[in-house]
């Protein structure tokens, strides 16, 4: 899904001839003019059933091709597009509205709206009593049929997963077997709309191997806790082909079976799909008599494991929804690691078995912010343990 990221880049589309009109892509002169909300309605909902892009600010000369630079003010552009959507569109797609200033003058601009594959299509445009559904073409919008509306509540259906499921898949699938002394950390992320071929978009004139370790490089470095743990995306590590991705591992192999050590394991999967999981063994950890549970770790692990996901998502160009999950085994008892040696707070061991958490985020979040959707995943089990006092994302 192309998303110029400056003047220049749509210059240069332009005068390479590249703007041509697709089921994906669409240029306007403008946005439409009040009163024609339902155009731009049309033009959205038609594209939630595979994604696209919609793009402000380039006309059509005597030919009817896309080449006329036609910036436009962009002051509220913004708030109108979304609130088009929201009120014309039963029920509101998600969409990213991007604007794109001029170099000259920044009040003036494009516009690009970007249309995730919905798993939630077909969306009804319901302005002006229309009350109808639309496709996309490679010339442009139709309604759709009663087929393909069956077709498309068909596809709804067989999306919608059950979240809690798959983050139990992921915790019987644990490379190492339960420990006592331990707690395990279970990460999971899959697009809602299946792409067998999102990896290999995402990692095209690169070596998967060499991919991703750049994914896990730059998650890490994107995203520093103040409070060092371990294991951590650093150091020698094993990368192998699996059945259905590809894998980064720490402790695991030769060294699992020298030293059965589950401190020193983790285990991060890529799938082929753009599905993700991690595992690390030391979530928490039994000294002399206390389960010490490891804050900073689930919290840095989480960011890191959504950042090595956001970067694959922005790398294939994928920007729908995706379902993630967190889980905690082995909890019952642990107490912080944060507070071990405060006397003035009472630190009651945690009394439940496992902490899970899932959620159906944005692509874009991933991207932009996996540091907030890490906190919003395990926020609710450091305030637990900490009694309210420590939060490592304000760090």
């Amino acid at each position: 899904m192309w998303m110029p990221a400056s003047e220049q880049e749509i210059l240069a589309a332009i005068n390479a001839g590249d703007l041509v009109e697709t089921a994906s892509f669409d240029a306007k002169g403008a946005l439409p003019a009040k009163g024609k909300a339902k155009d731009l309605a049309v033009d959205v909902a038609a594209m939630t059933a595979d994604g696209g892009t919609l793009l402000y600010g380039v006309g059509e000369d005597e030919n009817d091709m896309l080449t006329v630079p036609r910036p436009f003010e962009l002051a509220g552009a913004r708030e109108r597009v979304d609130q088009i959507v929201r009120t014309s569109i039963s029920e509101p797609p998600a969409i990213e509205v991007h604007t794109i200033p001029r170099d000259d003058d920044p009040s003036l601009g494009y516009l690009v709206v970007q249309v995730s594959a919905s798993p939630r299509a077909p969306h009804m445009v319901t302005v002006g009593k229309e009350h109808r559904y639309y496709g996309r073409g490679a010339t442009g919008n139709a309604p759709l049929s009663e087929g393909e509306v069956a077709r498309l509540y068909e596809r709804r259906q067989r999306w919608e997963v059950d979240r809690f499921a798959m983050l139990e898949q992921a915790i019987e699938s644990a490379p190492i077997p339960p420990r006592e002394d331990f707690a395990y950390l279970h990460l999971v992320a899959r697009p809602v709309v299946p792409d067998e071929g999102l990896f290999d978009r995402a990692s095209e004139g690169q070596q998967a191997m060499q991919f991703l370790g750049g994914l896990i490089s730059a998650a890490s470095s994107a995203e520093a806790f103040t409070t060092r743990y371990s294991p951590d995306f650093d150091g020698g590590h094993n990368q192998e082909r699996r059945a259905d991705g590809w894998a980064a591992s720490w402790g695991l192999g030769t060294e699992w079976e020298e030293f059965k050590n589950p401190s020193r394991v983790l285990d991060l999967e890529v799938g082929l799909d753009g599905s993700g999981r991690l595992f690390c063994g030391r979530a928490a950890q039994r000294y002399e008599d206390r389960l010490l549970i490891f804050e900073p770790l689930v919290a840095g692990l989480t960011a890191k494991f959504l950042a090595v996901m956001g970067g694959l998502y922005n790398a294939g160009g994928y920007l729908g929804p995706v379902d993630v999950g967190v889980a905690v085994t082995g909890l019952r008892g642990g107490v912080s690691y944060f507070l071990r040696d405060n006397p003035w707070i009472d630190r009651a061991p945690y009394n439940k078995d496992r902490y899970r958490r899932t959620e159906r985020l944005p692509a874009s979040q991933l991207i932009g912010d996996s540091r907030g959707a890490a906190r919003a995943l395990v926020l609710p089990l450091l305030r637990a343990i900490t009694c309210e006092s420590y939060d490592p994302f304000s760090e």
